[in-house]
Formats: structure tokens, C-alpha cells, sequence
């Protein structure tokens, strides 16, 4: 089986190359041997490869830059998550390709009036308002997989991914880590909710995708929610030994005062019950995510 994966030296990508059982069976093209926001370019490399499946990694993620392009359909934003997503989509062979979508829990508003965690079946918000405008793209992004393929594609929503190990991103927890060591660490939000994904743990959710070729939308993420406080303070004590070092702050007075309120989505996470029956998997809660990492030897 041959397996195209875009996005393939990002975060989450790398670390799916190094952990699948797969990955002797990986194309991993780069954006010069195929850039997905050029339709021919993405058929051109199809045509020559054939791919039986495919793990589309690559988007823009830059949250506060996708900002910046808010309505900007020329913007790369668009152009890399909704664009790319369907030049992919045009070209795979859809009666035999396994096409497996990676998304995000910023498709969902985070709002005290749907507030998460959300399941698997959870309708997405598909107003632009409500959303990031990353956020946005991404749902765009989902529903042509959904068009496209209906149940026989595959979406895989994730959340700040994480891992012990990599110098070319900080992560939701290396970042702060890395803050707190310069002694530059700023006050905590102690009432957003929040959930995080080992990496790891995405890998082992993509292996069991493709083994059992299964459609359909399924979550990867800590079982449990926290709060940014919580997650920090735990991570600060486990990695450097420290307690009672780091300040709360609260997003409900920083939205009185946010010019952009959705780009803080306050009451997130994603639910993995549904993933977890579906798999017969089971994945750590957000302490046990953080013991592993720091038993990898976390690195800032």
C-alpha cells in the first residue's frame, strides 16, 4: 500500500513518519514536488504515484495570521486548507483511495452557548462569524471531504498536539515550558477549557485508520479536559520540580477587552468516546499525557 502524506516534516506529521507502522510505505513529497495549492501540480504527482491512501498533515495554522486574512479567499489560508484540501480531493481515484482528512476542534465556536467537549457527531458551525477564520477554513476543508466522499472519507479532528521532542515548532506545552525557563512565563487562563493530543497517540489513532480502512468522522485527544493553569502548573512541576509558580488570569475579564473575542475560544476540547468504541483504543488523560512527555525527557 502506498501512502501520500502531505505536511510530512511538520509537528505532527514528522512524528507520524517516525512512529507508523507504515512507514516504509510513505510518500512524503515536498512542496516543490508537490504544491497542493496548484491543481496540476497535485494531478501531475498523482498520475506518477497512485497513491492508495492518503494523510492530508499540511495547513496553515498560524491562528492570529489567518486573522489577518479574514475573508481573504486569495489568502494563503484559503489557498493551503480549502484550495489544497480540494486540488487532493480532484485528483485521488475516489473508488479506491482511502483519503483521511486531519482537522481541528477550532471548528467548533468554543462558546459558553455550545461549549465542548464535542463528540465525534457534534455539528460543525459553519458561520464564519463564530469561528477563527483558520477555524473556518478548516470546517470548509471537512465539508468537501464530505461532498466529495460522503461516509467513505475519513476525518480525524485533533487538538494542540503535542510531543516531547522537536526543534522545528514549540507546542502548546514546550512553548510555556520554555517561557517559564527565561523567566518569562505571563499569567495563566484558569476558566478556559481546554484538551491536548499526545502525538504519539494520533500516530496509533492513523495506523488503525488505515488498517481497517474505516470512513467516517473520529477524534484524537487527552480523554479528560483542564484548564490552561492547571495543565501548566502540573507540567512545571513534573518537568522542573516546581509548585506554586505560575499566575491565573482570566479570559472571561480578557474578552471584555478582546477586539477579536472568537479568536479565544473558551470552552473547548474534544470528546473521544465514540473514537475510542469505534478503535478499541483508549487514550491518557491530560496528566498522563504530560507524565509521558516528560518521561521522553521533554525538550524546550
Amino acid at each position: 500500500m502506498k501512502i501520500l502524506v502531505t505536511g510530512s516534516t511538520g509537528l505532527v506529521g514528522s512524528r507520524f513518519v517516525e512512529l507508523s507502522e507504515f512507514k516504509n510505505s510513505l510518500l512524503l513529497p515536498n512542496e516543490s514536488e508537490m504544491d497542493i495549492t496548484s491543481a496540476d501540480k497535485v494531478k501531475e504527482y498523482f498520475s506518477q504515484n497512485n497513491p492508495d491512501a492518503v494523510i492530508h498533515f499540511a495547513a496553515f495554522t498560524n491562528v492570529a495570521e489567518g486573522e489577518n486574512q479574514r475573508d481573504d479567499k486569495g489568502g494563503l489560508c484559503w489557498k493551503i486548507n480549502v484550495d489544497g484540501t480540494q486540488h487532493l480531493l480532484n485528483a485521488i481515484d475516489k473508488n479506491k483511495t482511502h483519503f483521511i482528512q486531519i482537522s481541528t476542534d477550532y471548528v467548533f465556536s468554543g462558546s459558553k452557548e455550545t461549549p465542548g467537549p464535542y463528540a465525534e457527531n457534534h455539528a460543525v458551525d459553519l458561520n464564519s462569524g463564530k469561528l477563527t477564520w483558520y477555524g473556518y477554513t478548516k470546517a470548509m476543508a471537512e465539508q468537501s471531504v464530505k461532498d466529495m466522499l460522503g461516509d467513505k472519507g475519513t476525518i480525524l479532528r485533533i487538538n494542540y498536539p503535542v510531543r516531547a521532542k522537536f526543534s522545528g515548532k514549540a507546542d502548546y506545552l514546550r512553548k510555556p515550558l520554555k517561557l517559564f525557563d527565561e523567566g518569562k512565563l505571563y499569567p495563566m487562563f484558569a476558566d478556559q477549557q481546554v484538551s491536548f493530543a499526545l502525538i504519539d497517540e494520533i500516530a496509533v489513532t492513523l495506523d488503525k485508520l488505515l488498517n481497517l480502512k474505516l470512513g467516517g468522522i473520529f477524534h484524537a485527544s487527552s480523554s479528560d479536559t483542564t484548564s490552561p493553569f492547571d495543565a501548566i502548573s502540573y507540567l512545571i512541576e513534573k518537568a522542573r520540580g516546581k509548585t506554586n509558580v505560575v499566575q491565573k488570569s482570566s479570559l472571561t475579564e480578557f474578552l471584555k477587552t478582546a477586539n477579536n473575542p472568537v479568536r479565544y475560544p473558551q470552552f473547548g476540547g474534544l470528546s473521544v468516546e465514540q473514537t475510542q468504541e469505534k478503535l478499541g483504543i483508549k487514550f491518557r488523560s491530560w496528566k498522563a499525557v504530560i507524565d509521558e512527555l516528560v518521561k521522553q525527557g521533554i525538550e524546550v
